[in-house]
């Protein structure tokens, strides 16, 4: 009996063991700070560049809440995603999308920050949203139309988290490309330009 207890105790280490098979040596996977030999034959920029970028202006936004007048006025902020100028002819805009994607994603991990901004969709997704989940529709912009059932912004307090994309190339056979990256904080009702991170700059050769 106790070595048929033993089989089954050793049959269970067995199965609990498969359900967490190691990891192995080539999986493929890498850390996100290390640049790949397919990334170095690109010139396209660096997604560790965007990865250093992205926490860049996080960080720096979230530290200079206190310091912006604009955004201290006693009322919490609104952002909302706005356009991205992408001039840098070879990086797709949904990429430096979805790298701003991740700015927000940290920015929200700040309680300090929360207390200040709240993050909403753009209109054109939130509008998408609402028609197909709820039949209606409206401009989050405006004083609130009827029905619309949204809670209408402050355009004096409502800004647009703009980007700023461009790539300067030399040579043709040792290209060198130069990016320069960066957002910027716009308010919605005068278009005044509020805040931006400081200058970005990567440089690569390939």
């Amino acid at each position: 009996m106790k070595s048929l207890i033993a089989a089954a105790v050793g049959c269970g280490v067995v199965v609990l063991a498969g359900c967490s098979p190691p990891k192995g040596e080539n999986n493929g996977r890498v850390e996100i700070t290390d640049t790949t030999p397919a990334e170095r034959g690109s010139s396209q920029v660096q997604l560790t560049a965007q990865t250093e970028f992205s926490d860049q202006v996080a960080q720096q936004l979230a530290a200079d809440l206190s310091n912006v007048p604009e955004l201290n006025k006693g009322y919490r902020s609104t952002v909302v995603f706005g356009d991205i100028v992408n001039k840098t002819g070879v990086v797709p805009t949904t990429e430096f999308e979805a790298f701003r994607m991740r700015i927000r994603s940290k920015l929200m991990q700040s309680q300090m920050v929360l207390k200040n901004i709240r993050f909403v969709e753009n209109r054109a997704r939130l509008d998408s949203l609402r028609q197909r989940e709820l039949g209606g529709s409206g401009d989050v912009l405006q004083e609130g139309s009827a029905g619309s059932g949204t809670t209408p912004l402050n355009p004096q307090y409502t800004y647009f988290l703009n980007g700023e994309m461009y790539r300067a190339s030399r040579g043709t056979r040792d290209e060198v490309n130069m990016y320069l990256m960066s957002y910027n904080l716009t308010n919605a009702q005068t278009g005044e330009l509020v805040w931006t991170n400081s200058p970005y700059e990567v440089k690569q050769v390939r």
